[in-house]
């Protein structure tokens, strides 16, 4: 054999090792591949067609970049969704608002009350209804008091008196005339004359025995008395 045809011997031999290699690189990635759907090399890559595109396998693996958009999408995980969680309420954080205390005004019923007697000295001259000097200071002095109290009078009682000197029809007139007397004085010292009761009892209610010059003294008198009520706040 010249020295042309051994070497056309050994290029077919050559192209012929090549073919086997080439060959047994094909049944090697057939033999490797498992049921999936893409065939790979024997690196472990999937096996791309002269376009780029994944070879297709009867049994090969699943590659997530050969697959469609769709695909990839439903096989990449979700996230985990957020936990959320719901504060409980604290005990004893919430602070019941106090209830407000109303003061309301309450009325406080007072009584004031003289008697304007003769045990101290005369209040009227004798046999008059005429009122003394010492008399009328008794009466301003119980008047303004009745005024700071801040009393509103809803009755004034006006009550003449006297001994049993005398006939009882002349003691009854002049005790009635006494007590005028001394409610005409009290009006004037700012006292609702239209609220009082004004009468006379003579000498039927004696406070005294008659007997004595000091009994009859204490019976020959005016019983004064004013009530009303006066409004104070009170809380409740």
């Amino acid at each position: 054999m010249d020295i042309k045809n051994r070497q056309l011997s050994k290029s077919i031999i050559a192209s012929t090792a090549i073919v086997f290699s080439l060959g047994m690189g094909v049944v090697g990635s057939i033999a490797s591949a498992h049921e999936g759907g893409y065939a790979s090399g024997g690196n472990g890559n999937v096996l791309r067609d002269g376009n780029g595109n994944c070879v297709r396998a009867t049994y090969g693996n699943a590659y997530p970049e050969c697959e469609p958009a769709v695909a990839r999408a439903q096989s990449i995980s979700k996230p985990p969704e957020p936990v959320i969680v719901v504060p409980k309420p604290v005990v004893g954080a919430v602070v019941e608002p106090k209830p407000v205390v109303i003061t309301k005004p309450k009325p406080v019923y007072i009584t004031k009350t003289l008697s304007l007697n003769e045990a101290a000295g005369a209040n009227f001259g004798f046999d008059k209804d005429n009122l003394s000097n010492k008399a009328q200071a008794q009466l301003a002095t119980f008047a303004n008091e009745v005024k700071r109290s801040n009393i509103e009078p809803s009755s004034v009682s006006v009550v003449g008196h006297t001994d049993s000197t005398g006939p009882k029809n002349y003691n009854q007139t002049l005790s009635e005339k006494r007590a005028n007397s001394v409610a005409s004085y009290l009006a004037g010292q700012g006292i609702d004359r239209a609220k009082m009761q004004v009468s006379g009892r003579g000498e039927s209610q004696p406070v005294a025995s008659n007997k004595s010059r000091t009994g009859r003294a204490e019976n020959r008198r005016v019983d004064i008395r004013v009530s009303g009520q006066r409004t104070i706040s009170v809380k409740q």
